[in-house]
């Protein structure tokens, strides 16, 4: 596309940018809450796991 010229890598790299379908804020708001539920969720789930097998662990070592 734009060669060796830095200036044309440049170039077109703007123009591409121009052809992205951009998010709106509300999107980025409901898309960023899915995440943190999600994070949140497999975080609490983690956490369940380690503590039924650190109990389990305990049990069987005594």
């Amino acid at each position: 596309m734009g060669g060796n010229n830095p200036f044309g890598f440049v170039r077109g790299t703007i123009e591409e940018l121009k052809k992205v379908s951009w998010p709106t804020r509300q999107e980025i708001i409901n898309n960023t809450a899915v995440v943190l539920v999600a994070v949140a969720f497999c975080a609490a789930l983690i956490w369940v796991i380690d503590t039924f097998f650190s109990v389990v662990f305990r049990w069987i070592l005594q």
